[in-house]
């Protein structure tokens, strides 16, 4: 491995990409990152024990893959960039290649067979979508280690009653507790993406919050609400013809003139069971 170029030297990987004749593509999120430190925090986060079986997705040119590869018992990786995906299997041996688009990929399929953790820099225009799919997983894994967009992150992260806590931290949570480990500057990639991103943990949680014949109609709930999250909860039941609105929310334990953005988990899960 050692006359293979080093994926945390601008230089090398500048010279590699020059090679394969490839220009990062925006639009797929291509932005690579070099950084050794923040590359073995999220191995290091993924906690990959001798055992387990992984799945990285946007591997890339696999800086990541060539950490979390000697911890695992095996590795699948979901490239959709041919040419990576054709890089990678001169690389590296010994790992399951998925060459797709992760949004059309079975996960739940790949979570059924073994897959317990999952350790990724994700590629930012699917990241939210990506994390609730994954989430929604009737075999989701256990721990995932990820890296996204910084303002994905705080929306992952935030406590109720904080500006960015809303739709994509509330339907996580009922399944994963979502911390934020890492913030990176943008100088950690190349090319550098124009915004800060951070290494985030989903610990799966030992039981959802919302029991699963009842998660539909939750979720269904919680994005009507919030697309009013300025206006108080009663009024938005009372649009939905939702009555007696007053009792339902008393019986939640949610006052009327709550606003969505206050209302902690565990009362969207109290308001959805009475509902239904």
């Amino acid at each position: 491995m050692s006359e293979e170029p080093r994926l945390t030297s601008p230089k090398e990987v500048r010279a590699l990409l020059a090679q394969l004749g490839h220009r990062p593509n925006k639009g797929l999120g291509q932005n690579y990152l070099i950084d050794a430190n923040i590359l073995d925090i999220i191995a290091n986060t993924a906690d990959i024990q001798p055992n387990e079986a992984v799945l990285e997705i946007g591997p890339g040119l696999g800086a990541l893959t060539e950490r979390i590869l000697p911890k695992a018992k095996s590795v699948a990786c979901i490239e959709k960039d041919p040419t990576m995906a054709n890089y990678l299997k001169t690389r590296f041996s010994g790992f399951t290649l998925i060459e797709s688009d992760a949004l059309d990929v079975d996960l739940d399929r790949l979570f059924a067979d073994g897959i317990t953790k999952v350790a990724a820099n994700l590629p930012y225009s699917v990241a939210s979508r990506l994390m609730v799919d994954i989430a929604e997983c009737a075999h989701r894994p256990e721990l995932m280690s990820l890296t996204i967009q910084k303002e994905v992150a705080d929306r992952l992260t935030a406590p109720p009653g904080d500006k960015h806590y809303g739709v994509l931290g509330i339907l996580t949570g009922v399944f994963y507790k979502n911390t934020m480990v890492k913030k990176i500057s943008p100088t950690c990639f190349l090319p550098p993406p124009k915004v800060w991103s951070a290494v985030v943990k989903m610990e799966r949680r030992a039981e959802p919050i919302i029991e699963a014949e009842h998660y539909p109609l939750f979720k269904r709930l919680v994005k009507g609400c919030f697309s009013q999250r300025r206006k108080q909860i009663g009024t938005i039941l009372k649009k939905m013809e939702i009555s007696p609105v007053d009792d339902i929310l008393s019986d939640a334990g949610i006052e009327h003139a709550e606003r969505p953005e206050k209302i902690e988990i565990e009362r969207w899960a109290a308001l959805t069971r009475i509902l239904a």
